[in-house]
C-alpha cells in the first residue's frame, strides 16, 4: 500500500508513519466504505492490444494522495483483465497496514464478467491476520494483514479493487514527503499518480526528465498535480551506469525547506534518547572504561565493543517506533535494538566519556545522486556514528560485529551522510576510499624437484580480510571439526581439483581480522608440451583477465560514467620449483611484469626465474568508483594491447645459465603473507594510463 512516508527497510529506518498506540486497537479491522469525495473518477483505458501470451491486460491503475490537516489519505486502485490462467493468481488479494500508524477502508471489490458485475464484498470479507513478515531479518513491526481470496474468478474476467489507507505523524511533525515510481516496464494500460494538498501547505515536487510536466491545479483551497501515462514504453536504461543516471519515471515531493530542515527535526529524537537519568546503569559502565584506559581511543573501542557485543540487533517498529529511537537505558535493559537504538546506546556511552560524537543518516545500499533528490528522509535508510578523536573522524555502526581494532574499520560504503545537529546540517559528501591493503591473497607453492613423473607437494594458502573473512570465520566457527574439515575440503576440491588434499585447516588473526585457509597435499601438474615435445607448465594465480568492453546500444546514453567494481584489491603469489632440466635443455619464464592502470584498475605483476625456482606475484586493484565515457572508450582502445596471457615455464634447448636465469625474486621464502603483504604492490606508479 501506498504511504505518506517511504524508508527503504535496512538498518532499523523503515516505512511507517508515528501515531500513539491508543489509537492501534481502532485499527484493526478492515473498514468498508465508498471512496471519499476528494477521490477522481478513474483513468479512461487504452486501446493498445496486448502481447499475445500476456497473462492479464492492466486497465488502469491510480494512486492519489490526499493531504488533509494532520492525516494523509492514500486512495489506491486498479482494474485488471485476466487473460491466461497465470493471471488468476490476483485473486488471492492482501492488504497491509500498521495500526499505529492508521487504518484501512475497502471501497470495492468487483469483477466483470462480460458486462455482469459482481460485487465480491457482498458474500467475502477480508481476514484479518497478525503477520511479521521481517522476523528472518530480526524485525518487529507489529504491521497487520488483511487477505481476502476471490471467488469464483475465471480467465476472461476484470477485477477491479479499490482502497484508501489512512496515516497521521506525530514524530516528524506532520510533513509530508515521499517518492512514487511509476511503471518503467512496457505494458498497455493507464497509469497515474495524483497528489492533492492545502494551498497554505509549502510542498515541493518534481518528477523525472521521462515523464510529462505536471501542471499545478488549484480548486477549493488545494492545489492538486497528476502525472500519467498511457501504453508506456519500457524505459531505456543505461548499461553499467550509476544510479543516478538511471532514474526513471520517479515523482518526489517534500515540504522540507532543505536537509537543514530534516536533520534539526530529527535531532531531538536522538539527542532525547541519549541522555542518561542520574543513577543510569550505563553510567557505570562507561565509569568501567574509564577507569581501564584514558586513551580516548581504546575507550573509544571499548564503547564499540560493548554495543557490538552485548546488544543484539533486533529493528523494532512497534509503537511508532519507526523513526524514534529507544532510549538508551531502555535498550541496555533489553539488550536488544536496531540501527537507532544501538545508534543513542554509543552517543550516551562516548558522551559519558567526553569523546565528540554525533548521529549520521545514511544509505549503503543505493545513494548515488541523492545530492539531486528533493530534501527526503526516505532516502535515508540507516544511521551511523560520527565519533572524532583530535582531527580524526572515526564511523561506528553498532549494528556490526567484530569491529575490535580501530585500523581495521571498514571504508566508508555510501556517498551522502546528514548529520543530525541542533542547527541543522547540510547533505556532507563522503568520498569512498580505495582499500590500501589486499582483501584477498592467493598464495600457492609446488615443489615438483622430484621429477616430472612423480607427484608434487602442494601448500597453498587463501587469505580473507574484512567482513568476509569474519562471515567465513563465523560459519566455520558454528560446525563441528569434523564438519569443518568437511567443508574445507570441498573448498579446496572446487578451488583446486587436481590436488589430493593430506591436510585442510583455518586460523582466525583477530588483530588483523583475517582469516587463513590452508591445503597441503600432493598432485600430478599437466606439464604438457610447447610443440615441440618441450614440457610447459601454466603458472595458477599468475596470468590476468583481459578488462571488460565497455559498449552501450546506440539508443543509450553514450557520455554516462561506467561503473567500476569499487572497492577490490586482490593478490596472487605462485612459487614453483622446478624438477631438473634434462640434459641439453634448461627452464626459461615465458611472462613480463605489468605495471599499468586501465579503466580505474591498476593492474601489477613481477616475476623470477632463479636456480629452478620460478615466482610470480600480481595484483589487482580498483582505484576510483566509476570512470567518464572517454576513460571507457580508453579502456576499449587497451584491450588488444593488453597481456591477458597466462604466466607458464617452458623447456628449452640449451644449457643451463642460458637467458631466463638470475632475474631477481618478487619475493623470498620468509614472507609472511598474513602479516606483510608489501610484495602485493606495485614498487612504481601505473606506467601506463587508460
Amino acid at each position: 500500500m501506498l504511504i505518506k512516508k517511504t524508508l527503504l527497510a535496512a538498518g532499523g529506518l523503515i516505512a511507517a508513519i508515528i501515531t500513539p498506540a491508543l489509537a492501534a486497537a481502532a485499527n484493526t479491522a478492515v473498514q468498508y466504505a465508498p471512496a471519499a469525495n476528494w477521490v477522481q473518477p478513474s483513468p479512461a483505458p487504452t486501446q493498445a492490444a496486448v502481447p499475445d501470451n500476456a497473462p492479464v491486460r492492466v486497465i488502469y491503475t491510480d494512486a492519489q494522495i490526499h493531504v488533509g490537516g494532520d492525516t494523509t489519505d492514500t486512495y489506491t486502485a486498479y482494474r485488471i483483465r485476466i487473460l491466461k490462467p497465470e493471471g488468476l493468481a490476483l485473486g488471492n488479494v492482501t492488504l497491509g497496514w500498521n495500526p499505529s500508524n492508521g487504518g484501512v477502508t475497502v471501497h470495492r471489490v468487483r469483477i466483470d464478467r462480460q458486462g455482469q458485475v459482481i460485487d465480491v464484498l457482498k458474500d467475502t470479507k477480508f481476514q484479518v491476520i497478525q503477520r511479521e513478515g521481517g522476523l528472518e531479518r530480526s524485525m518487529l513491526t507489529g504491521d497487520l494483514t488483511a487477505t481476502l481470496q476471490v471467488p469464483g474468478l475465471q480467465v476472461g474476467d476484470e477485477i477491479e479493487i479499490a482502497s484508501t489507507s489512512r496515516s497521521h505523524d506525530l514524530t516528524l511533525g506532520d510533513h509530508v514527503f515521499g517518492l512514487y515510481p511509476l511503471p518503467v516496464q512496457g505494458q498497455p494500460g493507464a497509469y497515474r499518480f495524483t497528489l492533492a494538498w492545502p494551498q497554505a501547505t509549502h510542498l515541493a515536487w518534481r518528477g523525472s526528465s521521462d515523464l510529462p510536466v505536471a501542471i499545478p491545479a488549484t480548486a477549493h483551497g488545494e492545489q492538486a498535480i497528476s502525472y500519467e501515462i498511457r501504453d508506456p514504453r519500457a524505459v531505456i536504461i543505461n548499461d553499467g551506469a550509476p544510479v543516478r543516471y538511471n532514474i526513471r519515471r520517479l515523482v518526489e515531493y517534500s515540504d522540507f525547506t532543505g536537509w537543514p530542515d530534516i536533520s534539526r527535526v530529527m535531532w531531538p529524537l536522538f539527542d532525547r534518547a541519549a541522555q542518561l537519568p542520574a543513577g543510569s546503569p550505563l553510567q557505570a559502565e562507561a565509569a568501567k572504561i574509564a577507569s581501564a584506559s584514558a586513551d580516548p581511543a581504546e575507550r573509544l573501542r571499548a564503547a564499540l565493543r560493548l554495543v557490538e557485543d552485548q546488544v543484539r540487533y533486533v529493528y523494532v517498529g512497534l509503537d511508532g517506533g519507526n523513526y524514534r529511537p529507544a532510549s538508551a537505558d531502555q535498550t541496555w535493559a533489553r539488550r536488544f535494538g536496531d540501527c537507532k537504538a544501538k545508534t543513542v546506546l554509543l552517543l550516551a556511552l562516548l558522551h559519558e566519556l567526553s569523546i565528540a560524537a554525533e548521529p549520521v543518516l545514511v544509505n549503503p545500499v543505493a545513494d548515488d545522486g541523492t545530492d539531486q533528490r528533493l530534501p527526503n528522509p526516505s532516502l535515508f535508510n540507516h544511521v551511523l556514528v560520527r565519533a572524532t578523536i583530535g582531527t580524526t573522524s572515526i564511523w561506528l555502526d553498532g549494528t556490526r560485529s567484530g569491529d575490535v581494532w580501530l585500523d581495521m574499520m571498514p571504508e566508508p560504503s555510501f556517498h551522502w551522510g546528514l548529520p543530525l545537529r541542533k542547527s541543522g546540517a547540510e547533505l556532507e559528501k563522503v568520498t569512498p576510499r580505495s582499500f590500501d591493503r589486499p582483501q584477498s591473497i592467493g598464495v600457492f607453492e609446488m615443489d615438483a624437484r622430484a621429477g616430472q613423473d612423480q607427484a608434487a607437494k602442494i601448500t597453498a594458502q587463501n587469505i580473507l580480510r574484512g567482513d568476509v573473512a569474519y562471515a567465513t570465520r563465523g560459519e566455520l566457527a558454528a560446525l563441528s571439526v569434523d564438519d569443518a574439515n568437511h567443508a574445507l575440503r570441498n573448498y579446496w576440491t572446487q578451488q583446486e581439483s587436481w590436488v589430493v588434499a593430506d591436510h585442510v585447516a583455518w586460523s582466525w588473526d583477530e588483530r588483523r581480522r583475517t582469516v587463513v585457509l590452508t591445503l597441503s597435499g600432493t598432485g600430478r601438474p599437466d606439464w604438457g608440451n610447447a610443440g615441440t615435445g618441450m614440457h610447459r607448465y601454466t603458472l595458477p594465480g599468475a596470468g590476468f583477465t583481459s578488462p571488460e568492453l565497455l559498449h552501450r546500444p546506440a539508443e543509450q546514453d553514450q557520455t554516462a560514467p561506467w561503473l567500476v567494481r569499487f572497492p577490490r584489491f586482490d593478490c596472487y603469489a605462485t612459487t614453483v620449483r622446478l624438477p631438473g632440466a634434462r640434459p641439453g635443455r634448461h627452464w626459461t619464464l615465458d611472462t613480463r611484469p605489468v605495471n599499468r592502470m586501465v579503466g580505474g584498475v591498476a593492474y601489477w605483476r613481477a616475476v623470477g626465474l632463479q636456480a629452478g625456482l620460478a615466482r610470480t606475484v600480481m595484483s589487482k586493484s580498483a582505484t576510483m568508483p566509476e570512470i567518464s565515457a572517454a576513460s571507457a572508450n580508453a579502456q576499449n582502445a587497451a584491450i588488444p594491447t593488453f597481456d591477458n596471457l597466462m604466466s607458464s615455464v617452458d623447456e628449452e634447448y640449451g644449457l643451463d645459465g642460458a637467458p631466463g636465469t638470475g632475474v631477481a625474486m618478487p619475493f623470498d621464502d620468509g614472507v609472511n603473507w598474513i602479516s606483510d603483504d608489501s610484495a602485493c604492490k606495485a614498487p612504481m606508479p601505473p606506467v601506463v594510463n587508460h
